[in-house]
């Protein structure tokens, strides 16, 4: 009797043992799930103290050590739990997200490989394996895994989203377009898909595209920096410079520091000839960081743009001192003495820059610009035709070449530089205007109608056109026609042109 009653009470001894794990492992669960890490980590030790023989113990334990950063120690509670059951899928899948915490990408992949060879449609085992074949370059392998993720689940969106980020990076934007579009098409208010998208759309020259995606991004997140900052880059390449500059103006409402955007714009500034506003950013990223030589040159060039030499001067120098092996600080300071008249200091200023940079164009053609003021029209077309050399799509070159022949009468080969001129800046009116000279030279005075007309389509108050469309109408033998011309110049103000109105108009 005494053995029954004690078989008994070991027997009942024994459940309570095990009922007693089982709650506790119930109630570190629970404390896991309010964020009590160190709560769930006691109770699943003292459930392990009473049953060490659960895999499920040891990986909860695991994972609520991983929560705060005890990764060692939860990689040796996967790897118990693992030793217990060997088909434990959820166990290397862990185990794995814990070495790819500690960039132990290699034994990331292995653990994943083992938790996906356990369950064959592991969706979460696949995109984390492809997250860490990304993090060592194995572009392709990630892609694979992505693939595999999307067979197994069609709207699994981060799927798609990170198949186009590598997709990105391999330059295929078609395909990340693709991607992003899918992961739009799941999430339609994603932002991170519809900015990733634009930026795609932005390196395959679909600016308008990409405006709209940035427009999308503002429309979810107002106070999205970067969306404003490029949406502000496509702008300005599509010539919206207001709508560029203003969008420069969010970016630094958002972030007052943010030095790109404030140089950006005050470089968009300078491009519509509103100096002073460039010179107040100039000034106030300069007061962030006073060794950004590039800005003081920038400055110096606004200076100049204004009439005050004396701090465009100063500027120059600045950086001159600074490094005196700087091809762009003396090409400035030429540019300082050109705007002076101090031609032959221009000069020395240029050759100096060309003597650091060989290779830079509009060293060159600046100097030709200058010899072209001393009347030195062939060394000015060697240096036009050496920039032409280095660079056959510099369209300023092959201008000024143009008007240094029509200057020495060549002016069939002005017309030749002007035309290729035109064919690589279609809408750049200083070629019309310089083929209107040329071709009443050469007595084409139909042809120079024609440039007269589109420069006026742009410059309506341009009043030597005018004129100089009435004098070709009048070669041509319209005579009402040069007449309403020369009317239209004396409106503008140019009274020169009375005595031939008076001689001709009657």
């Amino acid at each position: 009797m005494k053995f029954i009653g004690l078989l008994f009470f070991v027997l009942m001894q024994f459940a309570l043992t095990a009922q007693t794990a089982e709650e506790l492992f119930i109630s570190g669960n629970t404390k896991f799930d309010n964020k009590d890490f160190l709560g769930a980590i006691s109770d699943f030790s003292k459930a392990i103290e009473l049953d060490s023989t659960k895999s499920n113990f040891y990986m909860n334990r695991g994972i609520a050590k991983s929560e705060i950063g005890e990764h060692r120690d939860a990689i040796a509670d996967f790897s118990r739990s693992i030793k217990l059951d060997t088909n434990n899928s959820l166990a290397y899948f862990n185990r794995g997200n814990t070495h790819h915490m500690l960039r132990n990408y290699a034994k990331s992949i292995d653990d994943f490989d083992r938790s996906v060879a356990k369950d064959s449609m592991f969706v979460n085992a696949y995109f984390n394996r492809g997250q860490a074949k990304a993090e060592i370059g194995n572009y392709f392998g990630a892609i694979e895994d992505y693939e595999k993720c999307i067979q197994i689940d069609s709207v699994y969106e981060r799927a798609y989203r990170n198949r186009g980020g590598l997709h990105v990076k391999l330059k295929k934007y078609n395909e990340a377009v693709y991607d992003f579009s899918k992961a739009i098409e799941i999430s339609p208010r994603d932002a991170n898909a519809y900015y990733s998208r634009a930026l795609c759309y932005k390196d395959l020259n679909k600016y308008q595209d990409a405006i709209s995606d940035f427009n999308k991004v503002i429309q979810i997140d107002p106070k999205h920096l970067y969306s404003y900052f490029y949406r502000a880059e496509m702008n300005t390449i599509l010539g919206e410079k207001i709508n560029a500059i203003s969008d420069y103006n969010k970016a630094v409402e958002i972030d007052p520091e943010f030095v790109d955007a404030i140089v950006a714009r005050a470089d968009l500034k300078q491009s519509i000839s509103n100096y002073a506003s460039a010179i107040e950013d100039y000034n106030r990223v300069l007061l962030i960081d006073t060794s950004w030589s590039e800005l003081y040159l920038k400055r110096g060039d606004a200076y100049l743009k204004l009439g005050d030499f004396k701090s465009a001067n100063h500027d120059f120098n600045f950086v001159l001192k600074k490094n005196t092996s700087n091809a762009e600080t003396y090409f400035h300071l030429g540019l300082l003495k050109l705007e002076l008249g101090e031609y032959k200091n221009a000069i020395d200023f240029f050759t100096k820059s060309i003597v650091l940079d060989s290779n830079g164009v509009k060293f060159y053609v600046y100097r030709g610009k200058t010899s072209m003021k001393t009347r030195n029209y062939i060394i000015a077309i060697e240096d036009f035709s050496k920039a032409i050399e280095l660079d056959e799509k510099y369209a300023d070159a092959f201008i000024q070449r143009a008007i240094v022949k029509s200057e020495l009468g060549d002016y069939r080969g002005a017309l030749i530089d002007n035309n290729k001129a035109l064919e690589l800046d279609s809408k750049n009116l200083e070629v019309n205007r310089s083929n209107i000279l040329i071709k009443m030279q050469m007595q084409k005075f139909a042809e120079a109608i024609i440039d007269c007309d589109i420069v006026l389509s742009k410059e309506p108050n341009n009043v030597n056109v005018y004129v100089q469309r009435g004098d070709a109408k009048f070669q041509l033998g319209d005579k009402n026609g040069a007449c309403l011309d020369w009317h239209n110049a004396v409106n503008l103000g140019f009274k020169e042109i009375m005595e031939r109105i008076n001689k001709n108009c009657n």
